[in-house]
């Protein structure tokens, strides 16, 4: 485990989400290092698409900038997953908790999509479209995290998913 990785992830945990940060105390070393790298790269990526820095400031940019930024964070994602070195730090410790937890490659895929919803100003009309975009944006990240937490049976993973729509519906 990379000491750097880890650092930078905790910092982005403790600046981005207090809450997150307090709860990821509550695993043992090994899992609480997954999390706060998983959580490292969602909060980089949602700061990328936002033109944001760890959840603050002002969104930056124009909505034309928002496609090929999605592109790179897709593309580094891809990356990741062919066991590529990463420079970003975020996508250092990202590779790391994918191998690590055998995390499937839809799962983060699927995030990226739910920020291509935002870039795309897609219109939410119906609330499938709302579960739609909750799936994608919270639902696959308590898949992963239930991954990260040595889940693996399938009603295990569908109650994750549904606790992270339940968190981004509230």
């Amino acid at each position: 485990m990379n000491d750097k990785v880890v650092d930078h992830s905790t910092q982005a945990i403790n600046v981005g989400s207090k809450s997150f940060a307090a709860a990821a105390k509550l695993f043992d070393e090994r899992t609480r290092q997954s999390a706060v790298m998983l959580y490292a790269w969602c909060r980089h990526c949602d700061d990328v698409i936002d033109g944001q820095t760890l959840g603050h400031g002002q969104v930056e940019g124009d909505r034309n900038s928002g496609e090929p930024r999605l592109a790179e964070l897709v593309d580094l994602t891809e990356r990741a997953y062919a066991g590529e070195p990463m420079s970003d730090p975020a996508f250092a410790a990202f590779r790391q908790v994918i191998q690590r937890h055998q995390i499937p490659r839809e799962y983060p895929l699927e995030h990226l999509a739910g920020f291509r919803m935002d870039v795309q100003d897609y219109q939410y009309r119906t609330l499938d479209d709302t579960l739609l975009y909750c799936y994608r944006v919270a639902g696959v990240v308590g898949l992963m995290m239930a991954r990260v937490m040595g889940a693996e049976a399938e009603p295990t993973l569908d109650r994750a998913c549904d606790l992270g729509l339940a968190f981004q519906l509230t």
